[in-house]
């Protein structure tokens, strides 16, 4: 059992966080003292003039095993000066206090070192606004801890954004159009989607919600510059022709330029679906295997066989999409180096645009993770793999550009989307930095109004469950004109 004891309840989350990436528990107590049982990681800041002082121990069983501390800057007025920048340099120094302790104790080496966030070029390039460039790199390196060769990915894909970012104007809007449906749920699924319904009532009601949703909010769209649409899921290939062609027509309806539909599962790929795909104008497409290995196909639920991926594949590249993507994942249960550059290499020979390299994240609590908690890959055969798979893209042609972590994360690392030169999808670039307003149409979907230069980002999330999303539509639309200011 882990406890945290800390005098910044407010910054429980965020410590739990760093906790984590050395002691692998779901649930942490807050408490007051010291446990006699178990580890207990105890935190403290005291706020002496113009300086935090932050202390960290950990303890276990009732017996401190070792103790950090240091001092960051305060703000002379405190908290009433600049509260934001006062709760921030608090906080951040709550954080590394935690992480070095127990960097130093348990002598682990992490990549992002004490770096929890989402959208690590996003971080870069607002703390180069801010502090300049070399204090920006500093700060990677020396505060948070991380890697030379991680801060040099961040600043690599921040410099490929550059002309894409560069690009975007104050009315420009991204639309996103969730399909909730696949063939079949896999094990490591943590999206909002549910399996095909055998008669498929369901699916047709959902469309005709969504629809009804996208037309309710046409003149929202109008008066916006339409950046890109994207039409993802679960799986929006999961539909019948007939279901999947409304969709697309009621989107083509605002696609201006980049299109793309994920079609993600091969066992839902067919010609007919691919002509439909191609008359609404979309542009680009997904076709996902994960991996090349049946066995872990099997292992994870995934109901296609590996001739399937390569079967859809290959009929994708006939109809001349200007972006196909394929997905990979890092640290399948039962896969190591070799599995994972097989596949690699499958992939690298059918040339497709774009490779996003995932990590696979998972709760080690969950069924699946407990079924399969001997058959992950460590930490650092994950990072290896990452490491070994960015040499062979590179080699190939391919260089990152847009990059995200997630919760639960293999070794704490990463997503990385790869493109050639000129094949960076706009959409994926502008909602892993928050650059641009989007209006996100069906459940689970979430609209972000994007104001004053990325400033200030509200948000108006939907229902996840379809059928309530469906009965309580006229909500779902309500919360989006009041987002974008439509009376």
């Amino acid at each position: 059992m882990v406890y945290l004891a800390t005098n910044t309840p407010d910054y429980y989350a965020e410590l739990c966080d760093e906790v984590r990436f050395f002691l692998d528990e779901r649930k942490i107590p807050l408490v007051d003292e010291v446990q006699e049982q178990g580890y207990t990681v105890r935190h403290e800041v005291m706020q002496e003039a113009e300086r935090f002082r932050h202390t960290c121990a950990l303890y276990l069983d009732g017996k401190k095993l070792h103790e950090y501390a240091f001092d960051t800057e305060s703000l002379q007025d405190g908290p009433g000066q600049a509260g934001l920048e006062y709760k921030k340099i608090r906080k951040r120094g709550a954080k590394i206090a935690v992480f070095r302790c127990l960097k130093q104790y348990f002598g682990q080496e992490k990549p992002w070192g004490s770096l929890t966030g989402v959208r690590p070029t996003k971080f870069l390039r607002d703390s180069r606004r801010q502090l300049g460039i070399r204090e920006a790199e500093r700060l990677f390196l020396e505060d948070f801890d991380i890697s030379r060769q991680k801060y040099d990915l961040t600043a690599q894909i921040c410099q490929r954004q550059e002309l894409i970012l560069a690009s975007l104007e104050p009315q420009d809007l991204d639309i996103y159009i969730g399909i909730p449906f696949c063939t079949s749920r896999c094990a490591y699924c943590s999206f909002a989607a549910m399996e095909n319904t055998r008669e498929g009532v369901l699916e047709e009601q959902y469309v005709d919600a969504l629809l009804y949703e996208m037309e309710q909010l046409a003149d929202t769209i109008a008066a916006h510059r339409v950046r890109s649409v994207y039409i993802g899921g679960g799986t929006p290939t999961a539909l019948a022709p007939r279901q999947l062609e409304r969709v697309l027509g009621a989107a083509a309806q605002f696609a201006r330029g980049e299109f793309t539909v994920e079609a993600g599962r091969p066992d839902t790929i067919t010609k007919e679906k691919l002509e439909i795909i191609r008359a609404a104008g979309a542009n680009r497409i997904s076709v996902n295997p994960q991996t090349t290995c049946q066995q872990t196909l099997d292992r994870i639920g995934r109901i296609h066989k590996v001739e399937d991926f390569f079967r859809a594949a290959e009929l994708a590249k006939t109809f001349g999409f200007s972006a196909i993507n394929m997905d990979l994942i890092v640290g399948l249960p039962g896969e190591g180096r070799r599995e994972f550059l097989c596949s690699l290499s499958d992939v690298l020979a059918l040339e497709p645009e774009n490779i996003t390299v995932h990590t696979l994240s998972i709760k080690r609590g969950s069924k699946f993770g407990m079924e399969n908690a001997h058959s992950f890959a460590s930490s650092g055969e994950a990072e290896a793999m990452l490491a070994e798979g960015a040499e062979r893209l590179a080699g190939a042609g391919y260089a990152p550009y847009y990059l995200y972590r997630q919760k639960y994360m293999a070794g704490n690392l990463e997503n990385v989307g790869y493109a050639l030169p000129g094949k960076e999808s706009v959409y994926n670039i502008d909602i892993m930095e928050e650059a641009a307003s989007i209006l996100a149409f069906g459940a689970g979907a979430i609209s972000k109004k994007v104001s004053g230069g990325v400033v200030k980002i509200r948000r108006a999330p939907a229902i996840k469950d379809v059928p309530k999303y469906i009965g309580r539509i006229e909500q779902m639309i309500e919360r989006k004109r009041e987002l974008f200011g439509q009376e």
